[in-house]
C-alpha cells in the first residue's frame, strides 16, 4: 500500500476519531483485564469486553498515536 493511499484510509477515520481513541487508552489497572481468562459472559460488561478485546490487538495504541502523527504530519510541517 502506498503512502498516499494510506494517507486517504487516514483522513477517512478523521483526527477526532484518533484523539478520542487515544483518550480511551486504558491504565495499568485496566491492562491487566489482558490477562483475564474466566470465558462466563456474564463476569465482563460491554465495555470491558470492547477493551479485552483492543488489548488483545498487539500496540493497539501505539498504532493509533503513530497514524494521528500521520494525519497531522502535513499540517505541523507546514
Amino acid at each position: 500500500m502506498s503512502l498516499s493511499a494510506t494517507k486517504r484510509n487516514l483522513d477517512t477515520l478523521g483526527t477526532e476519531l484518533l484523539e478520542s481513541l487515544l483518550r480511551m487508552a486504558p491504565t495499568k489497572e485496566e491492562y491487566k483485564l489482558k490477562d483475564f481468562k474466566d470465558e462466563s459472559p456474564f463476569k465482563l460488561g460491554p465495555a470491558e469486553k470492547f477493551l479485552k478485546e483492543v488489548l488483545d490487538v498487539p500496540f493497539a495504541f501505539k498504532r493509533v498515536d503513530a497514524m494521528l502523527y500521520i494525519t497531522n504530519f502535513d499540517s505541523e510541517v507546514t
